[in-house]
C-alpha cells in the first residue's frame, strides 16, 4: 500500500469554505489511488485553510497526470472555492502542485492537471489529450459567443451578472462594496439647475482629490485645457496639423494674437507646433432624453498651438463638422463666456469619446474578445492561458447609462470607430492571422498592455478631470451656441449638467476610477498558475523593472505642480476588474 501526502487550500474569500463532502482521487500513469473522503477531526475546507490528507494507494501510481476532486452535498447546498491540491509521493521527495482557482457548485466532478505549462505538442499520454479535449468542450459550453450588436466585437453571452458562471464574476467582498458605496452615492438626486458656477462646489465637498482640486481651481485656463489634451484620460485625439481641414476655415488673422510674437499660422503649421482635436466621430449621432428632456451632443474642431511661453493652449473652436453662419469659429479674443462655453463643448465631446470608445471599446471590449477567446480554446494547462488569466468578463456599463448619446447612440459611435479599426486590421498594428512567435508576442504583449496600462491611462483618472463637472461635463442640456455675443452665464448654467446629474457623474467616476478595494498590481498574482523554476525567475525580473520604472517616474514627477502618476506600476492593476 502506497500513500500519498495531499494538501487542499480553499479559498480566502468570503463564502469559500464548504461543509459538503470532498473526495479526491489520484489518477497516475499505472492507475487510480482509493477513491478517498477528505475529513479530519474537526472543520474541513474552511475559508482560508490548507488541510492536510493521506491518501492510499495499492500500489505504486507512476507520475501522478490528474488530481479528480469531488463535491457532494450534504443537506444543503454549499459551493467551494479551491485554490490548490499538492501531492508529495510516497517516502517524501517534491510535492507536485496542482492549481484549480476554480468554484465547484453542486455535485460536481473536476479533474486538475499538474501546474507546468503545456503546449498540445507537449502531451502524449491519450490520459492527458483527452483531458485537454474535455476540458475545451466543458468551457465552451459554459463560455459562449453573442453579438450584443452587429459591427463592434463580439462578447460572452450574459444579460446580467447572474448569467455568468460564478468563476468570472465578482466574489463577494467586490459586489457588496460596488453595490452599497454607489448606492450610497446615488442616493441624492434633483432636477434642478446650478445657480452659478460656484454652487458646484456645494457637492465637492467630501469626494475629492488633490488633482480633482486644482481642476476647480484652473478649469478655465487656455493651458490647463491644454494639458488635459496631452496629460488626461484620453491623450490619443491629439494629433499634429501640418494642414488645416477643408471643414476648418481658419485664417491667419484669426488667430495671430495667440501666437509668438514674429510668427504666423503657416510658420508653425509647417515648424509642427498647430495640432488637432478632431471630434468627427460624434457627427450625426442621435441624441438622447433624460427625464423627458433633450440632451445635445456636438462634433467640435479644435485647433490648437504649442506656445513657447504658455504651452499648448487652444487657439481656435468650431463646434460642427459643417461651416457657416450658425457654426462659427470661437476664439480666445471673442467674449470670455462664449469662449468659455466653446471650451465646454470641446471637452464634454471629450467626456463622449473617452469613456464609450477609448475607455468602454478599446479596453473593456477588445479584452472581453481575448478573455473569452482564450477560455473557450485555450486548457488550463497551456502557457498562454496562464499568462491570461485573470481578466475580467464582465463590465457593468454604468459609464453607457451617463452620456448624452444614450445607449443606441452609443452604439452607433462604437460600430463607426469599430470599423475604422478593422479596416487596417483586427487591433491596430496587428496582423489578422499569426504565423510565427514574433507575431504571437506581440499579440500577447498588446493584450496584456490594453488591459493593465491603457486601461489605467484611461479609467484611473476620470474622477480627477471629471469630478469638477463645468470641466467634463457628461450631459449638455442645451444645444451649441450660434452666435458668439448672445452667451451669457444663465445659458451656461442652463447647459451645463443639473443637481442628479453633477451628482451622478461624480459618483460614478469616483466609484470606477478610484483604487479599487481588491486591486492587484500589475507583476503581482493572487493565482499562482505556473508552477516551474524558470517562470518564477521570470516574474522576479518582470517585478524588478517595474520596481525601477516606478522609481524613474516618480523622479520625473518631483517638484512638479501637477504630477502625473496614474501609470506608476504601483498604480496599475494585473488587469481589468471594474
Amino acid at each position: 500500500m502506497e500513500e500519498y501526502n495531499v494538501t487542499v487550500a480553499t479559498g480566502t474569500s468570503e463564502y469559500s469554505g464548504t461543509n459538503n463532502y470532498i473526495y479526491i482521487t489520484l489518477v497516475g500513469e499505472k492507475g487510480d489511488s482509493e477513491r478517498t473522503t477528505l475529513d479530519n477531526p474537526g472543520l474541513d475546507f474552511c475559508r482560508g485553510a490548507v488541510d492536510e490528507y493521506k491518501v492510499r494507494s495499492p500500489g505504486p501510481l507512476g507520475r501522478v497526470l490528474l488530481v479528480r476532486l469531488e463535491k457532494q452535498r450534504y443537506w444543503v447546498e454549499d459551493n467551494w472555492f479551491c485554490l490548490y491540491v499538492t501531492v508529495a509521493p510516497p517516502g517524501g521527495g517534491t510535492a507536485l502542485t496542482f492549481p484549480c482557482y476554480r468554484w465547484l457548485i453542486g455535485d460536481v466532478k473536476v479533474e486538475l492537471r499538474e501546474g507546468t505549462a503545456m503546449r498540445l505538442s507537449d502531451d502524449t499520454s491519450p490520459q492527458l489529450l483527452a483531458h485537454r479535449k474535455a476540458e475545451l468542450q466543458e468551457r465552451q459550453a459554459v463560455y459562449r459567443w453573442v453579438a450584443w450588436a452587429p459591427g463592434i466585437p463580439k462578447c460572452i453571452d450574459a444579460k446580467t451578472e447572474a448569467d455568468l458562471h460564478q468563476d468570472v464574476r465578482f466574489d463577494n467582498e467586490k459586489r457588496s462594496d460596488f453595490e452599497s458605496s454607489l448606492h450610497y452615492k446615488l442616493a441624492i438626486r434633483f432636477g434642478k439647475s446650478w445657480d452659478n458656477l460656484e454652487d458646484f462646489k456645494r457637492c465637492f465637498w467630501k469626494l475629492r482629490s488633490p488633482i480633482s482640486e486644482y481642476c476647480m481651481e484652473h478649469w478655465k485656463e487656455d493651458s490647463f485645457f491644454g494639458y488635459q489634451c496631452l496629460n488626461g484620460s484620453n491623450p490619443r485625439m491629439i494629433q499634429r496639423c501640418k494642414k488645416l481641414p477643408g471643414n476648418f476655415p481658419v485664417s491667419g488673422d484669426m488667430v495671430q494674437g495667440s501666437l509668438a510674437p514674429r510668427t504666423t499660422l503657416e510658420k508653425e503649421l509647417k515648424a509642427g507646433n498647430i495640432y488637432l482635436v478632431d471630434y468627427a466621430i460624434m457627427d450625426g449621432v442621435p441624441t438622447n432624453v433624460i427625464r423627458g428632456k433633450p440632451q445635445y451632443i456636438a462634433a467640435p474642431l479644435c485647433l490648437l498651438y504649442e506656445h513657447p511661453d504658455q504651452g499648448l493652449i487652444p487657439i481656435a473652436i468650431q463646434l460642427g463638422q459643417t461651416p457657416g453662419l450658425d457654426t462659427p469659429i470661437f476664439l480666445p479674443k471673442n467674449p470670455p463666456l462664449a469662449w468659455l462655453l466653446a471650451k465646454i463643448w470641446v471637452r464634454h465631446s471629450e467626456f463622449q469619446v473617452f469613456q464609450l470608445l477609448s475607455h468602454l471599446l478599446r479596453t473593456h471590449l477588445v479584452v472581453e474578445v481575448f478573455c473569452v477567446s482564450t477560455l473557450r480554446q485555450l486548457p488550463a494547462v497551456h502557457p498562454v492561458y496562464k499568462v491570461g488569466r485573470g481578466g475580467v468578463l464582465w463590465l457593468i456599463p454604468l459609464s453607457v447609462s451617463t452620456v448624452a448619446p444614450g445607449s443606441s447612440p452609443s452604439l452607433i459611435m462604437m460600430i463607426s470607430y469599430w470599423v475604422i479599426l478593422t479596416d487596417v486590421s483586427f487591433l491596430s498594428g496587428l496582423a489578422r492571422e499569426l504565423h510565427n512567435k514574433t507575431e504571437l508576442i506581440t499579440l500577447l504583449s498588446v493584450a496584456i498592455f490594453t488591459s493593465s496600462a491603457q486601461h489605467a491611462a484611461t479609467n484611473n483618472g476620470q474622477f480627477d478631470w471629471c469630478a469638477w463637472v463645468p470641466n467634463t461635463p457628461c450631459t449638455m442640456r442645451h444645444p451649441p451656441p450660434t452666435d458668439k455675443d448672445a452667451v451669457t452665464m444663465e445659458m451656461i448654467m442652463d447647459t451645463l449638467p443639473d443637481v442628479s446629474q453633477t451628482c451622478l457623474e461624480m459618483a460614478i467616476t469616483w466609484h470606477l476610477g478610484r483604487p479599487q478595494p481588491d486591486a492587484i498590481p500589475l507583476g503581482q498574482y493572487r493565482e499562482q498558475y505556473f508552477t516551474e523554476s524558470q517562470a518564477q525567475e521570470v516574474i522576479d525580473k518582470f517585478r524588478q523593472e517595474l520596481k525601477g520604472i516606478e522609481e524613474h517616474i516618480l523622479t520625473q514627477n518631483e517638484g512638479l505642480e501637477l504630477p502625473y502618476l496614474f501609470l506608476l506600476p504601483s498604480r496599475i492593476e494585473n488587469s481589468i476588474t471594474i
